[in-house]
């Protein structure tokens, strides 16, 4: 079995599998369907609720049975929603396209990762996945950089061509998987898990490991930050008077910073250490202070900090992760992290949308930083007092034991 070969698969993979070309473009388009700010928000939370639903569920179809055709389902279940979102006029079909999409991230979430991961494991290169992480992932945010600038000028043409272009290159990507070399499942023969009996064991396993929950918990707290802040950027941007037709130039830009912090993830690491997990939510909430503060359009440049703090999180999150995962549980596991991160996401987003609705744009980034502190502090005194780590020590220097 020639598992070297799933390493340039995977860079082919990562470049395609997210270019939905639709950032810049999809608050506009949603609007243009009709839907209010509020309806936007509520949007996100169902999809972040099916997540939450079908996360554990489907990791362990991908741990019991394969991971590739996972991915492959994954995918199809995309061409399906954003078909959906082409031909959809009224709040219910986005709903239910929403909840579609939703179950293709899960049936990919994890999958994918545990491919390579396992891949590496097997040819004794764990050491080197962070790098190669790091790398599909920068090569994922240029490609969405290019995407960028293309979904501004196309859908000047025709709002329906973006989505009709994310199509595309969601079919491209599935030709594509096909290509990996699924890595054997360690005990998979011989355990005879069930499908329940995974979920269970695979949930025990996280509840028992202190550094995992910890983890997890951080996560859950940065994510659900994150994933608000991006639903601001083009509020943002009309705020402080930036033309339509330039907003794909700046998410270009955006997308540039986030594929160069995402190739330097390692290095920031280095730098960091033992305060990785903070200093990455200090960029976001530093981002929203100054978001807060600037009401002209200079202050965009301070989403560029947020950029950064999204190239960074993938490698490093689950490099952290995927060291203490057992391979026969990886991809349920995952499933359980990214379960975790959607729930926090699903119970903020219509807060947020609320905060929005009754604020302005400058005053809802400075409550969504104070937010963002307390509760970043909370996590961080969390991780310390469960890992009984000493004041001066922060929760990350653990990690690595």
């Amino acid at each position: 079995m020639n598992l070297e070969r799933n390493i340039k698969t995977y860079y082919f993979y990562s470049t395609f599998t997210e270019l939905l070309i639709l950032g810049p473009i999809i608050v506009l388009y949603l609007i243009s369907k009709g839907l209010s700010f509020t309806e936007i928000m509520l949007l996100q939370s169902i999809a972040a609720f099916a997540v939450v639903l079908f996360e554990v569920p489907t990791g362990a179809i991908a741990d019991r049975y394969s991971r590739k055709l996972s991915v492959i389902i994954g995918l199809a279940l995309w061409v399906v929603s954003l078909t959906m979102y082409i031909v959809g006029s009224s709040f219910l079909t986005f709903a239910i396209a929403e909840v579609i999409f939703s179950i293709g991230i899960c049936f990919k979430s994890g999958a994918d990762n545990a491919i390579i991961y396992d891949s590496l494991k097997l040819l004794r290169k764990e050491s080197e996945y962070q790098r190669i992480e790091g790398a599909a992932r920068s090569l994922a945010l240029y490609a969405q950089a290019i995407g960028s600038v293309i979904a501004g000028f196309v859908y000047e043409k025709n709002i329906y061509l973006p989505l009709m272009i994310s199509i595309g290159f969601v079919i491209l990507t599935i030709f594509i998987t096909i290509f990996f070399k699924e890595p054997p499942i360690h005990n998979k023969k011989n355990t005879r898990v069930k499908y329940l009996k995974q979920i269970i064991e695979s949930g025990k396993y996280v509840l028992t490991h202190e550094k995992l929950k910890a983890i997890v918990l951080f996560s859950m707290v940065f994510f659900a930050f994150y994933r608000t802040g991006f639903w601001f950027f083009q509020p943002y941007m009309e705020s402080v008077n930036i033309p339509v037709k330039y907003f794909g130039v700046i998410f270009m830009i955006f997308n540039f910073v986030a594929a160069f912090a995402s190739k330097q993830s390692h290095v920031f690491m280095e730098k960091t250490k033992p305060r990785t997990l903070v200093s990455m939510a200090l960029l976001l909430i530093v981002s929203f202070i100054l978001l807060g503060l600037i009401k002209m359009w200079i202050g965009v440049a301070a989403i560029l900090l947020q950029q950064a703090a999204r190239g960074f999180y993938r490698p490093i999150i689950t490099k952290y992760l995927n060291k203490h995962i057992p391979t026969d549980k990886r991809a349920t596991i995952l499933s359980f992290h990214s379960l975790g991160t959607n729930i926090a996401a699903a119970i903020t987003l219509p807060l947020m949308g609320i905060l929005k609705d009754s604020r302005d744009i400058h005053s809802t980034h400075l409550i969504t930083a104070v937010s963002m502190i307390i509760l970043t502090a909370v996590a961080t005194v969390y991780m310390n007092s469960r890992l009984n780590v000493n004041k001066e020590k922060a929760p990350i220097e653990l990690l690595k034991s």
